[in-house]
């Protein structure tokens, strides 16, 4: 892979502990880092989320590093939140941030 060992590198980390963390022997790892072998598009997916990058900044498509990070879905009430908001006016929507920063101390 492209950037593999770029990427291990960056974290500090051996073979045989992104191997391990993988659930892989550090063979078939380095066989990945070599390009000798390709993982699969499950492992690809793994290995993106690992270092927090896109599968296409991986495997050289993109130089966009795109970092991907998990967001939990907003619950109904910060759903109707978003909508309520969006829906005002921009000078309400400044007062309405204004107030709420005073309030949580921002």
């Amino acid at each position: 892979m492209i950037r593999l060992f770029e990427l291990r590198s960056e974290k500090g980390l051996s073979q045989r502990e992104m191997a391990a963390a993988f659930g892989i022997s550090q063979g078939t790892y380095n066989n990945w880092e070599k390009a000798n072998t390709q993982p699969s598009i499950e492992q690809l997916i793994q290995l993106a989320k690992f270092f927090e990058v896109s599968v296409d900044y991986l495997i050289g498509n993109s130089d966009d590093a795109g970092a991907v990070t998990y967001v939990a879905p907003l619950s109904p009430e910060q759903r109707d939140m978003v909508e309520l908001y969006s829906s005002l006016p921009q000078n309400v929507r400044t007062a309405a941030m204004t107030m709420m920063r005073a309030a949580a101390n921002k």
